[in-house]
């Protein structure tokens, strides 16, 4: 891969972004490459000499944040279909590659000359909605469409088949990649990131049989709202709704046809990563 430009997307709640971009480009222009930034970290750094939000041009893209800012990068990865390097300024990370301190001239390098190599992680789209837009790379997650107590009912099939109905907060349909998100915390099983499925995780069922299950990413995973009092809505990694109600009581999920693309400089030992990351997470 000829790396001719190098893009460069920043979450503004991590104040220490700009300054590790300011190393980035300075880095990438050294070596002639051309940079791309998303408008909050052009007009923060103040670069006029540089294109923005034109991540088409890009062959690389490089994200400063935690993994919310990856879920966020992904609507210009997946479009363009870019490799992922991201970058940790956040506090867990699952899905970043660098500490800021591992950024040097080494790894500059190694990227530029394609040194590394891809983890391709599945997503999921809802059929009927615009696939480019419309994706989960961790979870697809029905819950109810206000802030009202009410106990949300919910049935939910594979491939026809049904699997369960539930009464409670309402569903997690994850990812492997995002068993270990909301899915975790809901009592949901951690999966290998490599694994090709899908797993249904209630949330707060007022039953004691209701239980996670595990099944395969081809299976279409239809979730159907049986009770529209208030009505419900299903949350694609946290940023984008899709209503239900009476009229469109239902969605069905499934394998998207792209794939997310993250760019793994060294083997890691997923068990150890998995410890030193939750440890991390409770103190």
């Amino acid at each position: 891969m000829s790396v001719r430009c190098v893009g460069i997307y920043w979450n503004s709640s991590k104040s220490l972004g700009p300054s590790v971009a300011e190393r980035l480009i300075d880095m990438l222009r050294q070596r002639g490459v051309a940079v791309c930034l998303n408008a909050d970290l052009s007009a923060t750094i103040g670069l006029t000499d540089c294109l923005v939000d034109q991540f088409d041009r890009c062959q690389l893209l490089i994200v400063l944040g935690g993994d919310g800012t990856i879920l966020s990068g992904l609507d210009y990865a997946i479009e363009n279909d870019l490799p992922i390097v991201g970058i940790n300024l956040g506090r867990l990370g699952f899905l970043t590659e660098l500490e800021t301190d591992e950024l040097d001239e080494g790894v500059i390098d190694r990227l530029l000359n394609g040194d590394y190599t891809v983890d391709t992680r599945t997503t999921m789209m809802v059929e009927g909605w615009d696939y480019r837009k419309y994706f989960a790379l961790n979870d697809i997650v029905i819950t109810r469409a206000t802030s009202s107590v009410r106990i949300l009912s919910l049935e939910y099939e594979a491939n026809g088949a049904m699997v369960d109905c539930i009464s409670g907060d309402g569903l997690i349909v994850a990812t492997a990649t995002g068993s270990t998100a909301y899915s975790l915390s809901a009592g949901g099983p951690v999966v290998l990131p490599g694994l090709e499925c899908f797993v249904l995780t209630p949330i707060c069922p007022h039953t004691l049989n209701a239980r996670p299950v595990i099944v395969s990413a081809d299976e279409r995973i239809t979730v159907r709202m049986v009770d529209d009092r208030g009505g419900a809505q299903a949350v694609l990694d946290g940023r984008r709704a899709i209503m239900l109600d009476r009229a469109h009581p239902e969605i069905t999920i499934r394998r998207s046809v792209r794939q997310a693309r993250f760019v793994r400089l060294n083997e890691k030992n997923y068990y150890g990563l998995l410890r030193s990351k939750l440890s991390e997470w409770t103190h």
